[in-house]
Formats: C-alpha cells, sequence, structure tokens
C-alpha cells in the first residue's frame, strides 16, 4: 500500500502544478493592463464633478467635458488641455446659468492638467521700448530682452530689418547673439538716422531665431525733421554818423517745431567808441514761429569813421548759428536828434490761398524818442485779401521799442499773385516807412489723415477687411483717399468711397497667418498730397476648428483578432490653417480606458488600424487639429462589433495538452516503477 502511494504522490504533485500553473495564467489574463497615476485620477474625478454640475445646464457643454474625460483617459493631455481651454471654459460661460460658481473648478482642472503636460521649451524676444522717435542725424537706442521658458538654453541670433528700406536708417545689434535665461539676457539696438533721411515713419523688425524657430518684436520707429532755428538781421546793414545810432531786428524762427531758450550774444570783437546792446538776451520762439530781440548801436562822437561788423551769436544747446551786420560810421552834418526807427520782421510773406500770417512792425526809440507814432499802411485794402494792422498808434519806451502786428489774411478765392505793403510810422514832422512783400500762391496745404481703423479687429481667412478713414481738407476739400494694401510683395490699391462721414474700402480675404499691411492716401481739389498714413498691419486668424467627415471601416464586420483599417476625410477651406494631426481613440467592452492611434493621411484621407480584437465591441471617435490650434471631434462615437474566435478556445487546448501531459508522464512514471520491481523480483 505504501509502494502505491508513492507512485501515485509524483503523479498528484505534477497534476497540481498543471492546475495552478493554468489558473496563474487565467489570473495574469485578467488583470488590468495599465493604472492611473494619482494626478490622473484626481482630474477625471474633478471632471466627472463638473460632468455631474454641467449635464442639466446644456447637453452640448456636457458632452463637451465628457470629450476632455477621454482625452485624460487616452493621454491625449495636450488635446484635453487645449479644448479645456478653448472650447469648454467658453461654452461654459455662454450656456452655464451661474458660470462664476464652475470657474474655480475649471481652473483647478487646467491647473492640474498643465502639471502633467509637457511643456515645450521655448523663448520670447520684447523690445523697450517699442516706439522710437529720432530726429534727422540723431540716433536712438532700444533694450532687447529674450527671456527663455521651460529649461530653453540654447543661443539665439538676432537681426533687424527696415520697412520699408528707402530711409538712410543704420540698424546695429551689441551683442548680435544671447543665450536667453527666464529672466532675460539683453542686446542694445543702436538706431542711427542720417541727416537726410526721409522724415516719415518705419517699422523695425528684430527677429531671435535658433534652428528653426523664430521670435519677431516690432518698434515703431518715427524719423522726424531736425528741431532748429534761424537767426536773421533786418536790415543787415546800417549807416550811422558820428554820434547817432539805429537798430537792426535780430529775428530767431523755429524750424519743425523748435522750441527751446535761445540764448543770444555779441560775439565780435568790440568796436572802439561804439556801444552795441541786445535787448532781451534771450528769447524763446513758439514752435513754426518767430521771436525778436533788438540790437541797438549807439555810435559816440568821437568814434572813428569808417566800415565795421558785428556778429550776433544764438546758442541753444548744441545748436548754434550766427548772423553779421555791416556797420559803417560817417560824420554827422547837424547834430543828432530824438528820432525813431521803424522795421518789419519778416518783411516778405508768401501765404496760401485760405491761409492767413503776419509781420511784426517794430518801432525803436533813438536817442531818447518816447512820443506816439502813428502807423497806417498803403494800401489799405487788396481784392480777396484782409489787411489788419493792430494797434495803429505805438510809443516806444525812450531807447527801446514798440509793436504792432500786421495781419494778412488770403481768401480761398484769391488770385495768385504779387503785393507791396508799406507801413508808415508818423510823429509830428518825423516820418519813416518800412515795406512788407507779399506773395500769393496756389494752396498748399494738405489734407489730414485723422484715423485709419479697420472691421474686423483680427479677421479671419473667409474674411474681407473694412478699411474706415477720416480724412478732412478745410481749405479746397478732400478730392480723393486711396487704400493701398498688401499680402505679400505686390501692394494694390482701392478708391475709398464716402459714406457717413468716413471715406472706406474692402481688403479682400487672405489665407491664414498673412500678414496684411496696408495705409491710406488723400488728396484735395488743389492737387496736394497729405503725407501717408502710418503702415498698419494684421495676421490672418483661422478660429474654426477641422470638418470631420463620417468614418468608414474595413472590414466592416471583423472576425477575431483582423486587423480593423479605419477611414476618414477631415478637412479645412481652402485659405484655412490646414490639418495639423488626427487622432483615433478607442476602447472596447473589456478595457477601463481609451487608446490613442495616431493617423496617417494618404490619398487625401486619413487612416489608422486597430488590432487584437475579439469577441467585444469596439467604440471609438476621431480627433483633429489644424495648424491654428483649434480642435474638433467626431459628432458621435461608433461601435464595431467583432466576432468570438471559431473553434475550441487556446486556453482550453493549452489546459488538454497539460493534462494530457501529466497522464503520460504518470503512466510512463508507474511503468518504469513496476519494471524494476519486477526486475528486483527476479534477481
Amino acid at each position: 500500500m505504501r509502494e502505491k502511494m508513492k507512485m501515485r504522490r509524483p503523479i498528484l504533485n505534477l497534476a497540481i502544478f498543471v492546475i495552478i500553473l493554468t489558473l496563474s495564467f487565467s489570473f495574469i489574463a485578467v488583470l488590468p493592463a495599465t493604472s492611473q497615476n494619482e494626478d490622473e485620477e484626481e482630474i477625471e474625478s474633478l471632471l466627472r464633478d463638473l460632468h455631474s454640475k454641467v449635464e442639466g445646464e446644456h447637453p452640448c457643454l456636457a458632452n463637451k467635458v465628457n470629450a476632455v474625460i477621454h482625452q485624460i483617459e487616452a493621454g491625449a493631455f495636450h488635446g484635453a488641455l487645449n479644448k479645456m481651454v478653448n472650447d469648454v471654459n467658453k461654452t461654459i460661460t455662454a450656456w452655464a446659468t451661474s458660470p462664476e460658481q464652475l470657474y474655480p473648478l475649471v481652473n483647478k482642472i487646467v491647473d492640474l492638467i498643465k502639471g502633467i503636460t509637457p511643456l515645450t521649451p521655448d523663448f520670447e524676444i520684447s523690445a523697450h521700448p517699442k516706439e522710437l522717435e529720432i530726429e534727422q542725424g540723431k540716433d536712438g537706442t532700444s533694450t532687447i530682452k529674450v527671456k527663455s521658458f521651460h529649461g530653453f538654453s540654447q543661443r539665439i541670433n538676432l537681426s533687424a530689418e527696415l520697412t520699408p528700406t528707402i530711409g538712410k536708417v543704420t540698424l546695429a545689434l551689441d551683442p548680435t547673439w544671447v543665450i536667453p535665461t527666464p529672466s532675460g539676457n539683453t542686446s542694445t539696438l543702436t538706431v542711427t538716422v542720417a541727416a537726410d533721411a526721409e522724415a516719415r515713419e518705419y517699422i523695425i523688425t528684430v527677429t531671435g531665431t535658433n534652428g528653426t524657430l523664430s521670435r519677431s518684436e516690432n518698434i515703431t520707429l518715427t524719423v522726424t525733421p531736425l528741431k532748429d532755428f534761424t537767426i536773421e538781421a533786418s536790415p543787415s546793414s546800417l549807416i550811422i554818423q558820428q554820434g547817432g545810432s539805429d537798430i537792426s531786428v535780430i529775428t530767431i524762427t523755429s524750424l519743425e517745431g523748435f522750441s527751446r531758450l535761445v540764448d543770444l550774444a555779441i560775439t565780435s570783437q568790440q568796436i572802439p567808441n561804439v556801444d552795441a546792446t541786445l535787448n532781451p538776451l534771450q528769447v524763446f520762439p513758439q514752435p513754426n514761429n518767430p521771436a525778436i530781440s533788438i540790437l541797438t548801436i549807439n555810435v559816440a562822437s568821437a568814434a572813428t569813421p569808417g566800415s565795421y561788423s558785428i556778429t550776433v551769436n544764438g546758442t541753444s544747446g548744441s545748436l548754434r548759428h550766427s548772423v553779421k551786420i555791416d556797420l559803417k560810421v560817417t560824420t554827422p552834418p547837424v547834430p543828432p536828434t530824438p528820432d525813431f526807427a521803424i522795421a518789419a520782421s519778416p518783411t516778405s510773406l508768401t501765404i496760401q490761398q485760405g491761409d492767413s500770417d503776419k509781420s511784426t512792425i517794430i518801432v525803436a526809440s533813438l536817442n531818447g524818442f518816447n512820443k506816439n507814432v502813428a502807423l497806417t499802411m498803403t494800401p489799405e485794402s487788396i481784392m480777396d485779401v484782409k489787411l489788419t494792422l493792430n494797434p495803429s498808434e505805438v510809443t516806444p519806451p525812450a531807447n527801446s521799442f514798440a509793436t504792432s502786428t500786421l495781419r494778412i489774411e488770403v481768401a480761398t478765392n484769391a488770385s495768385p499773385s504779387q503785393h507791396t505793403i508799406t507801413v508808415t510810422g508818423t510823429s509830428s514832422t518825423l516820418e519813416h516807412s518800412v515795406t512788407v512783400s507779399l506773395k500769393v500762391v496756389v494752396e498748399k496745404t494738405p489734407p489730414v489723415i485723422v484715423s485709419v481703423l479697420r472691421q474686423p479687429e483680427t479677421p479671419s481667412y473667409n474674411e474681407t477687411v473694412t478699411v474706415l478713414a477720416s480724412v478732412i481738407d478745410v481749405v479746397s476739400g478732400v478730392k480723393e483717399v486711396i487704400l493701398s494694401y498688401s499680402g505679400g510683395a505686390t501692394w494694390k490699391n482701392e478708391t475709398m468711397t464716402l459714406k457717413e462721414e468716413l471715406y472706406r474700402a474692402t481688403v479682400p480675404a487672405f489665407p491664414y497667418n498673412t500678414m496684411v499691411n496696408y495705409r491710406v492716401y488723400a488728396s484735395d481739389n488743389i492737387g496736394n498730397w497729405a503725407a501717408p498714413s502710418s503702415v498698419y498691419s494684421y495676421v490672418v486668424a483661422d478660429p474654426y476648428p477641422p470638418v470631420i467627415g463620417y468614418p468608414s471601416w474595413s472590414p466592416e464586420k471583423p472576425a477575431a483578432n483582423e486587423e480593423i483599417n479605419i477611414t476618414v476625410t477631415v478637412t479645412e477651406p481652402r485659405y484655412g490653417s490646414g490639418v495639423r494631426e488626427v487622432t483615433l481613440l478607442y476602447t472596447n467592452t473589456t478595457m477601463d480606458l481609451w487608446l490613442s492611434v495616431p493617423m496617417t493621411f494618404k490619398d487625401r484621407k486619413w487612416t489608422a488600424t486597430i488590432t487584437n480584437q475579439s469577441d467585444t465591441v469596439v467604440t471609438f471617435f476621431i480627433e483633429a487639429f489644424d495648424n491654428a490650434g483649434n480642435m474638433a471631434e467626431s459628432e458621435e462615437e461608433y461601435d464595431i462589433t467583432v466576432a468570438a474566435p471559431s473553434g475550441v478556445p487556446l486556453a482550453w487546448i493549452l489546459a488538454a495538452i497539460a493534462i494530457v501531459g501529466a497522464g503520460t508522464g504518470g503512466a510512463v512514471y508507474y511503468w518504469r516503477r513496476r519494471r524494476k520491481k519486477y526486475r528486483g523480483t527476479l534477481a
């Protein structure tokens, strides 16, 4: 009996081993294929909480949240983040009854997704300041800062380009490359404007590149005419007898808006027995207007007759100009008596039709003169030209001066012509005159482009843009307003039409990501053209997701473990950003997660393959992104029924083989033991 038990024990052990091995394989087969980390589980839990909160608000909103859950389960974190920020958040604002109660939950989900979303190293460029105004002949600087994000630490090559390139403007970057840091490394852009550079607006584009990665920043450069002043003397030559005196009016005129203090001084060598004084010694001309000082020259009786010169210098900062007055001292025929002198500044005026200007009449005291001087003008009127003299009587203080203003207003219909206006000062028997020449010219004041707007502000690839311009001309009126635009190398012109006090024209639709530049020109009825407006620009957007068609699969009724090929069309309009990527997401009745498969493009369709499916229902949907980052999902989820394997299941076959093997091994073992025992008996 003991011998039989010994024979049965190996057979029993082998059978138990086979059973345990079979059960182990079965247990391993039903283990989950993967598990989610804690962050993903928290995100999914919060998303399901959000889904339950919005389910009663709007069915589409609940579907969008459900799509994010699928993406998280499939590991498509970028897509989930994009859909939460650009889709779910916006639709909550539009569809939820109390969106403010949902924002904290949405923001928490977004932050958690960002925490597990791989961040792409990148950099950005900024300029400080972004607007430069530099006078002709001068220079300016802007600090270019390059900051890194998400660990980017590679060399960035910097370059600067001027648009348009017609100006004599040079750009220099120091250094020409930087390695960005999170706080930013800098380079200095020096902009040098030549003295003869065209005064206008330019765009400086500073670009940083590293391989195919490129970032840019635009700086607006406005080149302005050099603000300066001129200095003139009227008259520029004097003849004064011994013991006499006279004046010259020193006129400092502002150019290009100059408005600063100008110091005046006599810089020539002093003439013996000749006293020259300036009153005042400082003047402050208003923009594009004159200011005056009176140079009074007193010649003593002991002065030596002869020819001399007196130089008056004007200084303002680094600007310096001078004028020379010629002086001739003569022997007097009679002793000098109190008198006055009369001068005009300026002595010549050129006035456009519809415009006005003025000349200052100066009455200066000589030898202590301080009586009333009556002022008259000849002629008193000119056709289509209005003349006024205010005041018509002045009294200069002793050895000083008084002024009156001759104002001339030219009508818009005045004929181009030339005139001489004589202003006469009379005091008792004393009488002196000065002439002012007037030239009436055709109006040259151009229209003014007040403002330029566009609608819409950020146009899409399928939208035309309406440009609106406000243009005025108070003299001859606006004749023509032209819109010039470009979406590349070629500029096109459109005549703008006036409607509701605004000129308008249309820019046609351009493809996605096109930079469209435009500006406005205007002329008046005389033929004067306004300075063109600034160059405005916009980049064409694509706010629309791709369009996903109805998918098909082959075979329609797949057998167990047969490859399932899924095909779908994903399209973008002609001018859209184009399809960037398409992903197939699927699950089945035995899985607790969604898997993703990138689809490939061939023959105008996107395809992907699902493998290793048996005796289950495969559920799938399709997700697509365009190059603008917009995401689309198929309208519904699709089901594919996969057949079960035919015949005996493989697991049962393996179990049967194991049992047969165990039985055979036991029989052999039993036979060998019996034979051995038999041999022992014979012995």
